[in-house]
């Protein structure tokens, strides 16, 4: 049975609708109240965004465990369900952004809104970790402020955290300046074929003829909107599905191994073993076994 995972406007405050273009709030304000852990949730019309300045912790992101650290920045796109565990004292901020807002700055046919699709984590460089810092600054204060055209401030606020996190989650992979957008196009066509399809285990050629492009030509164009291979945005969407099943549900292993079309559930150990670097088994037993180094 699936677990009841809440959803919120902000965490612990309903999921009522969010009033502001943008909301920033130290992590001590909210998660001291609690003990410094915040409980597995989501949120309906919200992207959140995180940035640890110093401390570090535990979250987990979609059932995927990740050690925090000085300089990391996390951004969550709606619905992603996450949890965190920090140290008490940790310090840093918590961004939300109503998605009508990043749709503003990110157009749905954009790269820039490509970017903003997938949870995703980075480690900042120390004059990118002191950029963000400044801004968050900013932001914090107009945030809790009333000053006078505080909408207008909050929305450039917004894109400018936004235009942050694109460029550092793009550094070394230009844009696309194909003005057709044709890129972006065959990877959200290539990302829709996947989730129909993950169950059924179909080839990537059988996805590049379905697509009408060559194999060599869809995982060119995925690695460069992506950053990973089409082989490799197949199997994390497999790899994304078995840890939601291990953590949210009931089944066993040998369920959840025929639900993602493996025909032998001693292939789907081997499978997750090699990707996670631990059996389903123990990922299961034993949330603190899946730390994984920070991507």
């Amino acid at each position: 049975m699936t677990r009841n995972v809440p959803a919120y406007a902000l965490y612990g405050e309903g999921h009522d609708g969010f009033p502001d273009e943008l909301h920033v709030e130290t992590i001590t304000a909210r998660s001291a109240r609690y003990d410094w852990h915040i409980r597995s949730h989501r949120h309906g019309n919200l992207y959140q965004f995180l940035f640890v300045s110093s401390g570090e912790g535990t979250a987990y992101i979609d059932a995927a465990t990740h050690g925090l650290h000085p300089a990391m920045a996390i951004a969550l796109p709606p619905l992603v369900v996450h949890a965190f565990d920090f140290t008490a004292g940790t310090e840093g901020y918590v961004i939300s952004i109503p998605a009508n807002v990043v749709a503003a700055h990110a157009p749905a046919e954009s790269h820039a809104h490509a970017v903003f699709t997938t949870p995703f984590l980075l480690s900042a460089a120390p004059d990118a970790a002191a950029e963000l810092a400044t801004i968050l600054q900013l932001a914090l204060a107009e945030s809790s402020g009333h000053r006078q055209k505080r909408s207008e401030a909050l929305t450039a606020l917004a894109s400018l955290i936004l235009v942050w996190f694109r460029r550092v989650r793009t550094a070394g992979n230009p844009e696309s300046t194909d003005p057709a957008g044709s890129a972006i196009s065959l990877v959200q066509r290539f990302s829709a074929q996947v989730e129909e399809d993950f169950r059924r285990h179909p080839s990537l050629a059988d996805h590049a003829q379905k697509l009408g492009v060559s194999v060599a030509h869809m995982s060119r164009v995925c690695r460069q909107i992506t950053g990973r291979s089409a082989q490799a945005f197949v199997q994390d969407r497999l790899m994304l599905e078995a840890r939601r099943q291990l953590a949210y549900t009931s089944m066993n292993i040998a369920e959840i191994a025929f639900d993602l079309g493996f025909d032998d559930p001693a292939y789907f150990t081997r499978f997750f073993t090699r990707h996670a670097g631990l059996s389903p088994r123990a990922y299961r037993s034993d949330p603190l076994q899946r730390i994984r180094p920070p991507e």
